[in-house]
């Protein structure tokens, strides 16, 4: 089954759509955790947790994800809470309330019994979920699996359909060896429709991550078969470095499409959001050169995998 190929329009109209409704998640995955903290009853007197400027972190990513490129068929494994980085389970509460999928009852009770968990929960919470990520690394991995699984069905079922696996994770979530366990397996490094978004805002639960650098993840990951596109600050930032030169003047764009599995990492601020691209600078989605195969001896998983728009970014890294 083929997708149609679409290119959004590249207007500044559309990017401030896009701000706005950045800024109500960022403010109602905030206000989420606020609440869950400083304004329910609390006999106990604990402190129930949430980490809003990690959150923050991802507001963008998943902003520009939900309202702009992701497709029925596409699924998305979100940061668990207990991850580095990864505390974007309330902006993924925060999304489905917006799109008008989880009652507003439901806000007020996040981490409470019975309520919004801080894990995304295919079972427990009242909101879809694609995947349960559970404890460090389940995550990042999750997509893998579900790509396998899919295309195993329809090699053996019949056509259950296509799309793209995105995996939100956090640079401290890639301390886990079974994530790398997962990245180096032979079978992963032809699922081209796994795209991998790395938040490196070097938040961890126990401490600052030491000497995790966008050079040193892109080279573990190209060595592993994998596209990597490095997201390099937002356009505040870069505008900011620029004026107190940092950065060079000069600009160049990449355009990608992937036949392998992608790896996008973006240095981000926890506690600020990116606040977009720069002027003329959008991802869309465009048809590979040719039908991705894949096949295992224990699966005998011989069909093509029908042709899917694969994630394309461009990239504006700062010159030198």
């Amino acid at each position: 089954m083929s997708s149609p190929v679409t290119t959004p329009p590249d207007t500044q109209d559309d990017f401030g759509v896009l701000r706005e409704v950045e800024s109500r998640v960022l403010w109602l995955s905030s206000a989420l955790t606020h609440h869950a903290n400083r304004v329910r009853t609390n006999p106990s007197g604990r402190k129930v947790g949430g980490r809003q400027a990690s959150s923050a972190s991802m507001v963008s990513i998943t902003t520009a994800l939900w309202f702009r490129h992701l497709r029925p068929q596409d699924r998305v494994s979100v940061k668990p809470h207990a991850s580095p980085v990864p505390h974007a389970s309330p902006v993924l509460h925060a999304i489905n309330h917006l799109l008008g999928e989880l009652d507003p009852s439901c806000l007020p009770r996040l981490r409470e019994f019975g309520g919004l968990q801080s894990y995304p929960s295919r079972s427990k919470d009242p909101d879809p979920v694609d995947y349960s990520t559970g404890s460090v690394g389940i995550g990042a991995t999750a997509p893998i699996w579900g790509a396998l699984s899919r295309r195993y069905a329809n090699a053996t079922v019949g056509d259950v359909g296509a799309g793209r696996q995105f995996s939100l994770v956090g640079d401290a979530e890639l301390d886990e060896g079974a994530v790398w366990e997962a990245v180096l397996d032979p079978a992963v490094g032809e699922l081209g429709e796994v795209v991998w978004v790395v938040d490196l805002n070097r938040q961890s639960l126990d401490r600052v991550v030491p000497d995790i650098a966008a050079e040193r993840l892109q080279g573990m990951f190209s060595a592993a078969g994998r596209q990597v596109i490095t997201l390099k600050y937002g356009r505040r930032l870069e505008e900011l470095f620029t004026r107190i030169g940092w950065l060079g003047s000069g600009s160049r764009r990449r355009w990608c499409v992937p036949p392998v599995p992608t790896s996008c990492t973006g240095r981000c601020v926890p506690g600020r959001t990116t606040s977009g691209p720069s002027p003329g600078c959008w991802t869309r989605s465009s048809r590979p050169s040719a039908p991705h195969l894949w096949s295992r001896p224990s699966t005998a998983i011989r069909t093509p995998w029908p042709s899917w728009p694969p994630l394309t970014v461009c990239l504006f890294p700062p010159s030198a």
